[in-house]
């Protein structure tokens, strides 16, 4: 799967300014007589939960079944996730080796120093809308931005590089895969392509250099943050973004970068997450929204939309539900409580009780923020919400996720400002939800490109592709 987008001149180019590394002398050779092996360079990793964890971990669920066998270089069980689902080991292959290396995070440190609750997820401590931030916030994220380049699991790179020489010398390995954010991750794996010359394929879920999630930075920094993209870009032998977006906004800064070495692989849903799971109805209409809500993803338009339907319809309040379920900046999470007892809120559940929560949800709620950037933004979610085959209700900008749902006909696309046109729709999809007629949904037929073990199968041909050049290298 593989989109080319056009209008892009390349040319090769070699890199300055990177620093050069010994290469082993010898490593274990790998035999075509067992499985070949890649070593994945991973952040999110279980006991890590949340929507990071969840496109490596079913890369490595599926890789054995698919020919190859994985080995896991990751981080401590007691490392500063976002959020925690440790439900998600079970997932994990048994043949899967995976090794732990210490790291150190300053989270604590910047909780400390902002007045934050020890236990408050570190996404809704950093992504802060900047104009509700306080002194000690801005100067904390000043330091983020200068000193933790490209990101704050920065100093994890060293034991992390350590930990993957000592595997791959007590082992063959045949390929080098990481995936990104954490782009320190890439580091870690370019460290390991430069001593050993394994063939390496990094893995963009976000773009890097200005992408929303990284912050803002003057100059130097800034011109750091990029020699580190563009040496990934160059170094890596394959690339592999979950979107078109994510890929342009990459070329833009790099357009010499060979096209040949793209592919596109977006997210999934895993169709065993779902078995024992039916939709269900419901004597009330539920939305239902899943994941984090923090800076500029908010939902204040919807609670706008929400109080003039129940002004006007106060007979709503009976049956009209609006749950929220995952990590909410405390901003937002008042005003949603303003809504009364048609609000329901559901901290961070185990992976499996948010899915049965959407089965018996009416409608789902996908929120992205009206900015430029955020065309680009396809995330996992989107396709969990398809796998339900529940309407969706995105309040999106126009982007990749609109042109998504509308092409599935999976539901309907509104601005996520405007709260009258919100207003609009509800009422709709209620009238037709108490007349019984059905709302917009998609079909499996339409989703079955969407299932993870058909996703990881593309991973695995670049992977063959990678393995078929060494053979062939050390042949000739």
């Amino acid at each position: 799967m593989c989109l080319l987008p056009d209008g892009f001149a390349r040319k090769e180019k070699c890199i300055l300014g990177i620093v050069w590394q010994k290469p082993l002398k010898k490593w274990p050779e790998s035999t075509m007589s067992k499985k070949p092996t890649v070593l994945v360079i991973t952040y999110y990793f279980p006991p890590s939960g949340g929507a990071g964890v969840q496109r490596v971990l079913k890369t490595v669920k599926y890789l054995p079944e698919l020919g190859w066998k994985p080995i896991v270089l990751t981080v401590t069980e007691t490392a500063d996730f976002p959020a925690r689902d440790p439900s998600l080991l079970s997932e994990i292959p048994p043949e899967v080796e995976v090794h732990r290396t210490p790291i150190f995070e300053p989270y604590q440190w910047y909780r400390k120093w902002t007045g934050r609750a020890p236990n408050t997820p570190i996404d809704i401590v950093t992504n802060t809308d900047q104009k509700g931030r306080s002194f000690s916030e801005n100067i904390s994220q000043w330091i983020r931005a200068t000193f933790f380049i490209p990101d704050a699991r920065r100093l994890w790179q060293w034991p992390a590089v350590k930990k993957g020489m000592e595997i791959l010398r007590s082992r063959p390995v045949d390929v080098l895969f990481s995936t990104a954010p954490p782009y320190t991750c890439h580091l870690i794996a370019r460290s390991l392509k430069q001593k050993t010359k394994l063939p390496w394929v990094a893995d963009f879920r976000d773009s890097w250099v200005g992408w929303l999630s990284t912050p803002k930075r003057w100059f130097l920094p800034h011109w750091v943050d990029f020699r580190l993209e563009k040496s990934v870009l160059h170094q890596a032998d394959r690339l592999i973004s979950v979107s078109q977006g994510v890929q342009l906004d990459l070329l833009s800064r790099h357009p010499e970068v060979p096209i040949s070495k793209w592919t596109i692989i977006p997210n999934g849903f895993d169709e065993e997450d779902f078995q024992g799971l039916q939709p269900k109805t419901s004597s009330q209409f539920i939305l239902t929204y899943a994941g984090s809500l923090y800076g500029k993803r908010n939902p204040m338009a919807l609670v706008q939309a929400v109080e003039s339907l129940l002004a006007i319809y106060p007979e709503w309040s009976s049956f009209f539900r609006l749950r929220f379920i995952g990590r909410i900046d405390p901003q937002y999470l008042e005003a949603l409580t303003r809504l009364g007892s048609i609000f329901e809120y559901i901290p961070y559940v185990p992976h499996r009780t948010c899915l049965e929560y959407l089965c018996e949800s009416t409608g789902l709620i996908l929120i992205i923020d009206q900015a430029s950037a955020n065309a680009s933004i396809l995330t996992g979610k989107i396709y969990e919400y398809l796998a339900v085959q529940k309407p969706i209700l995105a309040l999106a900008p126009e982007g990749e996720a609109s042109r998504l749902i509308r092409a599935l006909g999976a539901g309907t696309v509104v601005s996520p400002k405007d709260s009258s046109q919100i207003q609009s729709l509800l009422r709709e999809w209620v009238e037709k939800w108490k007349k019984g007629k059905a709302l917009p949904s998609v079909s499996k037929e339409k989703i079955s490109q969407f299932d993870r073990k058909n996703l990881t199968q593309h991973m695995v041909h670049i992977f063959n592709a990678l393995l078929k050049e060494k053979i062939h290298g050390k042949a000739n």
